[in-house]
């Protein structure tokens, strides 16, 4: 009798704490206030995301990719490639694989992804980014090796790797966004080793910054959380949350450096990492803007977008004014390149 009449007091007193820390109205308000950049409210975010069905290209890609095989010594190539800071391009691996295939299709036809709801956006969403990064390295490794020869249809190698990239906007999930942005900067680290004169094409991916996806997708795992709390414990605590990351969005929005250490978030898996590679990506793609005028015989521009760093060219060595880390396993473009060959 006295073990029921202690479990009776327990639950009364779990109930009680509940109910002491349930603040519903103030989660509802914290949802309901608008996000900075037009961004819109929490409780709208999943509207703007339908459901998508796979197109042909997409299923005959994703058929294509997994073909390709796993390969540590491609993975190690393109990383050290974009890591390097002389115009010289080092030895490929000695076989690399066939991506006539892949090229053609992604270059003939626009992707379509299935789209899923949830943050995870389903269950194969890993593979299918293990995939696509894959791809990706696969057609930088061939755009490296064609460039060491001077082949200008190197350029058809990177153009198919940012045509995959673009393929991923209007996916809401964190994990696609960081992948695209992945791509974009792999295919920029490259560009300025590539053979004159650059396509038209690669002023798309120059003037394409990926601090807003990336904040779409925040605020997209944010309203997930919030969804998931608001009805199972809406707390006081949950509103505060709710209410720092979007004071984050807006920090993130007025910034104007590219060396930046923002605040850790309070929903979801922490993106201070995400961020410094955004706001370095903004310095990488006018190096290699700068990398190309050099080797067109043309003046670099010193100004920089990011207010606390500038430009410089000694010789041959074009140098951003600052360095900017990032944490490992990130591998980034190096911000002093050599822009001359020995």
């Amino acid at each position: 009798m006295k073990i029921v009449i202690g479990l009776v007091v327990a639950i009364v007193l779990v109930v009680w704490v509940i109910s002491w820390f349930r603040a519903p109205d103030a989660v509802a308000t914290s949802a309901a206030k608008p996000w900075p950049g037009e961004m819109g409210t929490l409780d709208s975010v999943a509207k703007r995301y339908p459901p998508l069905k796979p197109n042909e290209a997409s299923v005959k890609l994703t058929a294509l990719g997994k073909a390709l095989p796993k390969s540590e010594a491609i993975d190690e190539f393109v990383a050290r490639e974009v890591a390097r800071r002389e115009l010289t391009i080092g030895e490929p691996p000695p076989a690399l694989p066939d991506v006539a295939a892949i090229r053609e299709l992604v270059l003939r036809e626009p992707l379509v992804w299935e789209r899923h709801d949830g943050i995870g956006g389903g269950d194969d969403i890993q593979t299918r980014r293990a995939m696509q990064l894959t791809v990706a390295r696969a057609l930088v490794a061939n755009a490296l090796t064609k460039a060491r020869s001077n082949d200008a249809a190197a350029w058809e190698d990177l153009h198919a790797v940012w045509k995959l990239a673009r393929s991923l906007e209007g996916h809401p999930q964190l994990l696609v966004q960081t992948a695209a942005l992945t791509m974009a900067r792999m295919v920029n680290a490259v560009a300025w080793k590539m053979p004159l004169p650059a396509p038209a094409w690669l002023a798309e991916l120059q003037a394409r910054d990926h601090v807003r996806p990336l904040l779409d997708a925040f605020q997209y795992s944010a309203a997930e959380y919030w969804a998931d709390g608001a009805q199972l414990f809406p707390t006081k605590m949950l509103a505060n949350q709710v209410e720092h990351d979007r004071a984050i969005a807006q920090e993130v929005l007025n910034e104007t450096r590219c060396d930046v250490n923002a605040r850790a978030n309070q929903l979801g898996v922490d993106l201070t990492g995400v961020w410094r590679r955004a706001f370095r990506y903004r310095a990488e793609r006018e190096a290699t803007a700068n990398a190309l005028r050099v080797r067109e015989g043309k003046p670099i521009e010193t100004k920089s977008v990011c207010s606390d760093g500038a430009w410089t060219l000694d010789g041959t060595t074009l140098r951003f004014s600052r360095e900017i880390a990032t944490a490992a396993p990130d591998r980034p473009m190096p911000l002093v390149l050599t822009v001359a060959k020995p």
